[in-house]
Order: structure tokens, then C-alpha cells, then sequence
């Protein structure tokens, strides 16, 4: 009878349900495998190495974007695929992966370790909230407007990781107070009792608001955005005839778009995770406090600041430290920008990353606490004894290996490397060949199209990499279809600023998220809204606006005439 039973709940699996189950669970490892044969046939285009660079450039956007692997793993796609199929410089290779970039997101990520063992971060939150209040529609706000200004004088990389233990500390707090969560569960293995966690809608929110707000404001100033410092001197060194850019003049034409675009910003995404306008979103209930709660909550944060005592050495050591590394780096980036374009021609320019750098060495160095002066001290029967070793730095080798996520290094290298790849094999004449095509169309047209192809292409690689291969091919552009080229290049320089979908785009969203581990979904989507918005305020700056701030703009100058394509 047992047996009866037993063969009677037998299931038999036939041969197509056992294949859906195994595309299934390795959908992700297949895809790898097939997409780089898929479009195996572009490589073969052509007889030079420039369609094979496109091919590594655009199966590595594919990984990217589709998340199949981790991005750390998918990092090293382009310097396997480079050398096995040796299309690339492999000097060149290793001056990529010490850019400027890479060793500035290295020396924030550094300073924002040193931060959070200080707790400064802890004393400015709890001061922050008392102020402020705990209304999450006036805190962000406040902290995205702050990034933004600050990004219009620091690298948008600095400007986010200044604000980064920030917001982190805010969040703690009002953690603390049952106001929200920043970490929510979404799977439980039995077997091991493991929870996993993922950031809740508040953590992203606030992440994602201060990443995007440092690229907003950079596009204001020179200083701001390598970007546009690398358009004012391509502007000196290809035009030497041409009218000088002037930082106030330009401050006017760029900064109504950023501010428009700052505030749409803030509105879409509170609309987005908080619920701002939708009643019935249960995020946006949680969004409120009554007047009770609020006074109780400042009480409690009021007792908090006052346990935290006076400020302490360490605390002191590492604000002065990352306030005199701010300002080094704003006077760097002020100092080059009116040099001419052979410095931001260089690959390995790494100028604006020294401030960062030293002032790390400053904190590996600084004993983090006093007990090095009892040496100058005279001794008596009450003294203390002396130190039998010496105090440890505000940093520590141990500390930056084991909490510096080194995939936000291989990610930031990757993407330089994948795109100067292009440039190297020539690829960035055939992007010149393409935006010529429509070298007949209206002026508003041409705009368009350039600020739409170097929107998607910024999203790849960091915004000073971009700008650097294609402002020259777009001067080209324009010399060759009669157009202005300030025109053209000034669509390109916008576009390049505002990366607002993948980790790639700029180092400081490969930082926010791998800080509090945001699903690179997340991050795709809440930027559909502030890309759509960006692509038309770039096209009325250019096409509208820029006529205000230089009238003849849109007809071809004489000071272009003999200027050769190069």
C-alpha cells in the first residue's frame, strides 16, 4: 500500500519544464555568454582596431546596464577583452587606471572614513535636525541644495562625499526616533536564519538626491565641472581668435538651467519615493509628524547634543583637515582653468586630486590624540606616565583596506578605459561621420541630436573623459557644416555634466552606491524623470538663452575661416 502511494506522488519533470528552470536560474550567466557573440559581427567591421573598441565599449554597456555581474566583476571586461583581442595601448591602460578621477573618488572615499571614525558627522546631524526640524520634505531640501552649491565649487566627487557621513548620521538619528527605517528586509533564508537587507526608499532617496545635486550644480561653473573647464580651454586652443568665454557670462547662461533643474529634481523624487502629491502612499504618511512629536523629538536631540560634550581633538583635526582640502581643490580647479587645453589634453592629468591625496598622508600622519605632548612635559611625582608607543593616525592602512570599497576604484578605472579606447582606435571620427549627417538640418536640430548622443554616451564614462574625446570632433563638426562651433560644443558641454542612470556616469554615484548599497534599478529609473528634464532645459539654454548671453551665437563667425579640422 506504501508503495502505491509513494509512486502516486511521483512527479515526472518533462525535458522543456527542466529547460525553462535552467534558463531560469542562469539567465544572468547565459546572457554573458551569448550577448559578446551576438555582436560578435561589429568587431569585424573595418579593418583597424575602431570597430573592435566600439564592440568591447558597447557589450560592456550591456553588462552595465543589464547587471548580469557584479559591477566590481564586470570592471575587468574591458581590460580582458582589450587584451586578448590587443586593441588597446597597455600604457596607456595603466595611465587610465591613475587618472584623476579614480585618485580623487580614492581620497574622498578615504576622508569619508576618517569622518565617520571622528563623528563629526554625528555632532552636525543632531545640530542639523534641531534646526531644521525633522520634516523630511524641509531636510531634503536642505541637503540637496547644499550639495548643489557646493559642487559649484568643488568636483561634484568632493561635493558628494562631503555630504555623504551627513546624510548617513541624519538618517541614523532619525532612526533612532522611530521616524523611519533605513534598512527594510526583503528575503529570509530558513536554513540559516540570514536576513537580508536593502535599503529602504528613504535611504535611496536622500542618496540619490545629493549624487544628482552634485552634478546639477557643477554645470554652473568652471570650477564646478571639468567639463566645462575642458570646454573653455578647447575654446582658447582651437579658436585662439574666437571670443573669450567668461566665467560671469557663462555663471548667466548655465546657472537659471541648473536652478530649474535642481528644483524639479527635489519635487520628482519626493514624488517618487516619498509620495509628495499622492495622499494614499504609505511612505508619505510616514513622511509626517504632528506638532507633539516634532517638540518631544527636539527635546530628545537637544539631550543627545548636550551629552556629546565640547568638541573633541579628533573632531577638530578631521573637519579642519577636509575644510582645508575643499578649498584647496576649489583654488586648484580656479587656477587651470584659463591655462590653455594642453593640461586637460593629457590622459594622465591628475592636478585636481593632489589636495585630497595630501591631506589623506595629513591623516595618516596626525596622532589622534594628545598623548605625544607628556614627552614635552616637565615630570614630577603626579605626572603621568609616559606613552610606551606611539598614537595611531586618524587613519590606518587597516581601516582604509577593509572599509574602502575597492569596486567603486575598478569601476571608475573601467569606464575611463572603455571609452578612451575610442578615441585611441579612432572611433570618435566615426561619432563625427554620424553627428554630420545632419549637418543639414536646423540649428536646433543639430543641438538636439548632439546633446541627446553625448547624454547616452556620458552615461559610460565619467563626464571629463567624455568631453575630452568629443569636443574636439564636434568643433569639426560645426566647421564643416557652416555652423558655430561654440554652438555645438556648448550642446555637448551641458549634456556630459548630467549623467543620471548608471554608477558609470561619475565616481560620486558609484560611491552613494556602493555606501549604502542602492540596486543599480533604482537608480536607472529615478533618473528618467531628471533626464528627460535636463535634455529640454539644455536645448533652451543652447538654443534660447545662449542667444541672450551672446547674440550671434547661431550664425557662422569669421574667426572660424581657415581654422583646420583636426
Amino acid at each position: 500500500m506504501d508503495s502505491d502511494t509513494s509512486e502516486s506522488n511521483l512527479v515526472i519533470i518533462t525535458n522543456r519544464v527542466r529547460f525553462k528552470r535552467f534558463l531560469k536560474s542562469y539567465r544572468k550567466t547565459l546572457s554573458v555568454l551569448v550577448i559578446p557573440i551576438i555582436f560578435m559581427p561589429i568587431a569585424f567591421i573595418g579593418e583597424n582596431n575602431t570597430y573592435k573598441s566600439f564592440y568591447v565599449f558597447l557589450v560592456t554597456a550591456i553588462f552595465f546596464t543589464g547587471n548580469f555581474l557584479h559591477p566590481g566583476v564586470t570592471s575587468f571586461f574591458p581590460i580582458v577583452f582589450f587584451t586578448i583581442m590587443g586593441t588597446f595601448n597597455k600604457k596607456l591602460i595603466n595611465t587610465i587606471s591613475i587618472s584623476n578621477s579614480v585618485l580623487d573618488c580614492l581620497g574622498v572615499m578615504a576622508m569619508i572614513l576618517a569622518v565617520e571614525h571622528s563623528n563629526i558627522h554625528k555632532r552636525a546631524a543632531i545640530k542639523i535636525l534641531l534646526i531644521f526640524g525633522c520634516s523630511h520634505f524641509r531636510l531634503s531640501f536642505l541637503l540637496f541644495i547644499t550639495t548643489a552649491v557646493l559642487s559649484m565649487w568643488f568636483s561634484n566627487c568632493m561635493a558628494c562625499g562631503l555630504m555623504m557621513p551627513l546624510v548617513k548620521a541624519i538618517l541614523k538619528e532619525l532612526e533612532k526616533m522611530g521616524i523611519l527605517e533605513t534598512y527594510e528586509i526583503i528575503a529570509k533564508v530558513t536554513s540559516d536564519s540570514i536576513s537580508i537587507p536593502r535599503p529602504s526608499d528613504f535611504t535611496i532617496f536622500y542618496f540619490i538626491g545629493i549624487a544628482y545635486s552634485s552634478s546639477i550644480g557643477g554645470m554652473a561653473t568652471f570650477v564646478g565641472s571639468e567639463t566645462n573647464q575642458l570646454f573653455i580651454n578647447y575654446c582658447a586652443t582651437i579658436f585662439p581668435d574666437g571670443p573669450k568665454i567668461e566665467s560671469p557670462r557663462y555663471l548667466l547662461l548655465t546657472l537659471p538651467g541648473a536652478i530649474i533643474i535642481e528644483m524639479f529634481l527635489y519635487l520628482w523624487l519626493n514624488f517618487y519615493f516619498l509620495g509628495m502629491l499622492r495622499v494614499q502612499n504609505y511612505t508619505a504618511l510616514q513622511a509626517s509628524l504632528t506638532s507633539d512629536e516634532e517638540q518631544f523629538i527636539s527635546v530628545l536631540l537637544a539631550h543627545q547634543y548636550q551629552q556629546m560634550g565640547k568638541i573633541t581633538f579628533p573632531e577638530m583635526v578631521v573637519c579642519t583637515t577636509v575644510v582645508i582640502a575643499a578649498i584647496l581643490q576649489a583654488m586648484i580647479y580656479s587656477s587651470t582653468s584659463y591655462n590653455g587645453g594642453d593640461k586637460f589634453n593629457t590622459r594622465g592629468y591628475v592636478i585636481t586630486s593632489v589636495p585630497c591625496i595630501i591631506c589623506v598622508l595629513i591623516l595618516f600622519l596626525i596622532p589622534n590624540n594628545l598623548a605625544c605632548l607628556k614627552f614635552f612635559r616637565k615630570q614630577n611625582d603626579n605626572s603621568e606616565p609616559l606613552p610606551t608607543s606611539a598614537s595611531g593616525g586618524f587613519l590606518t592602512w587597516s581601516m582604509v583596506k577593509n572599509n574602502v570599497d575597492w569596486t567603486v576604484i575598478f569601476l571608475t578605472a573601467s569606464a575611463n578605459i572603455t571609452f578612451d579606447s575610442l578615441e585611441d582606435s579612432g572611433m570618435t571620427e566615426e561619432f563625427e561621420k554620424f553627428l554630420s549627417l545632419f549637418s543639414t538640418r536646423p540649428l536646433a536640430a543639430q543641438a538636439c541630436v548632439v546633446i541627446v548622443f553625448c547624454k547616452i554616451l556620458t552615461e559610460f564614462a565619467s563626464n571629463a573623459t567624455v568631453g575630452r574625446c568629443l569636443l574636439a570632433r564636434i568643433a569639426n563638426v560645426g566647421l564643416k557644416s557652416k555652423v558655430n562651433p561654440l554652438y555645438l560644443m556648448l550642446s555637448a558641454t551641458l549634456s556630459t555634466s548630467l549623467p543620471f542612470h548608471l554608477a558609470t556616469g561619475t565616481p560620486a554615484y558609484a560611491m552613494i552606491a556602493s555606501y549604502v548599497h542602492i540596486p543599480p534599478r533604482k537608480l536607472m529609473v529615478a533618473g528618467i524623470g531628471p533626464s528627460l528634464l535636463a535634455i529640454i532645459m539644455n536645448l533652451f539654454t543652447v538654443c534660447v538663452w545662449s542667444k541672450v548671453i551672446w547674440p550671434d551665437i547661431d550664425s557662422y563667425p569669421a574667426w572660424a575661416d581657415g581654422i583646420k579640422n583636426k
